[in-house]
């Protein structure tokens, strides 16, 4: 394992001192010693899903200061403060699951998942051999679900759910409708299974598909794709990517002259740095996300969907985006399942986390056998003035959906 990922610095959130860790099999932090909870968090905060894996971490960080503020975490007569004890993965699969293993010799046994579902794939089979339990923030790739763990579960909707929900979202708002979507998409996991999610929504919905039209991982130059999708002159372009791939595909369309009246993309548009990097050109844009301030639902730790929003600007500076909020909400079933069970013992918790059935600000946190919330529906964004404004579901809409989005 490279030895500059084994020997960071062990962060601890808040001023809270972790507890000393046990050898392998022996009880550690995370069953409970002395009075702090501590679990262990892989997250990326360097390499290039730093960003993503920025705002995870912030997540989980106003997590653990509302459980603290309600005195902690109960667990079998005992009120524990909570902890999280973070490594940096470096946005490399293979990293995030040595750090898993890592935690597990420390007898950190409960564990948050790392950005990302490559990286949360990695951790998944770790976590199953170890005995540990994982809750994903992040995850989404269904593929990591079809594999019969059962000590994994995702707080956030699946991956074939994505690129979808911008192409039902259209479908059931725009006016008229358009009639063809070309989708691009980034070559990772995540993003293929999006892709191919929103391709069987436009055919079940009968827009005539071009694509999908693969690029690299982290590509800043799309227009390759771009080029193999123009002669089809589509009314829609959506690309199943991360936030470099999107602000480049929004750039290179203009500059190479193609004329879509909307571009859709997945991760890109709810995440903050997509309206800083691209300023107006930003607008109109249509985004698919896990939560935004309009969702209905709220629990005793975060309150409601707004008060989440403003406690993460209040700490952060920035707008709640569903990285954050998906973060917390991943934390805060660890923690509900945990006081559920009554114990620390990872397998307790694992079985409180399969039934664990409760509406948070996130929304409604239900998994089902592989673990899978498939309960909770996304929310689709436009771009709107510089801002992300929820557009569909109906029920949660902020605003009306501009269309022709682009204009054009």
């Amino acid at each position: 394992m490279n030895t500059r990922v084994l020997f960071v610095s062990v962060v601890t959130v808040g001023a809270l001192a972790l507890t000393a860790c046990g050898s392998k099999g022996e009880a550690g932090p995370s069953a409970g010693s002395g009075d702090t909870l501590t679990l262990g968090a892989s997250v990326s905060l360097t390499g290039k899903l730093a960003r993503e894996g920025t705002l995870t971490q912030e997540g989980y960080k106003l997590c653990v200061e509302k459980v603290n503020a309600k005195g902690g975490v109960k667990v079998g007569g005992k009120t524990l403060k909570l902890a999280v004890s973070y490594q940096d993965d470096t946005s490399k699969p293979d990293t995030a699951a040595q750090l898993v293993d890592q935690f597990n010799d420390q007898g950190i046994k409960l564990i948050l998942g790392s950005y990302g579902s490559a990286n949360t794939e990695a951790q998944a089979a770790v976590i199953e051999r170890n005995n540990q339990v994982m809750v994903d923030s992040s995850g989404a790739d269904d593929k990591i679900f079809a594999k019969g763990y059962k000590r994994t579960f995702a707080v956030l909707s699946p991956a074939s759910e994505y690129a979808a929900s911008i192409v039902k979202a259209l479908a059931d708002l725009a006016s008229p409708k358009p009639t063809s979507v070309a989708f691009l998409s980034a070559d990772d996991g995540f993003s293929k299974t999006a892709a191919d999610g929103g391709v069987a929504a436009a055919k079940a919905a009968g827009f005539t598909v071009t694509g999908p039209e693969l690029f690299p991982n982290g590509a800043t130059d799309v227009s390759s794709a771009l080029n193999k999708v123009k002669g089809s002159a589509p009314d829609v372009i959506i690309g199943s990517v991360h936030l470099a791939e999107g602000v480049a595909i929004v750039k290179q369309v203009k500059e190479l002259g193609l004329k879509p009246k909307a571009i859709g993309e997945t991760v890109a548009p709810p995440t903050p740095d997509f309206v800083t990097t691209l300023g107006a050109a930003a607008d109109g844009v249509l985004g698919s996300s896990q939560w935004t301030k309009a969702v209905s639902g709220k629990d005793d730790y975060f309150g409601d969907a707004s008060a989440y929003d403003a406690d993460i600007q209040k700490a952060f500076g920035h707008a709640a985006g569903y990285h954050n909020a998906e973060a917390s909400a991943a934390c805060l079933a660890l923690v509900l399942a945990t006081e559920k069970a009554g114990s620390t013992d990872p397998t307790a918790v694992r079985d409180a986390l399969a039934a664990l059935d409760v509406t948070t600000f996130f929304g409604r946190v239900k998994f089902d056998a592989t673990g899978k919330n498939v309960t909770k529906p996304m929310v689709v964004i436009q771009i709107q003035g510089g801002k992300a404004v929820t557009v569909w579901p109906k029920d949660m809409a902020e605003g009306s959906l501009v269309w022709p989005a682009l204009g054009s």
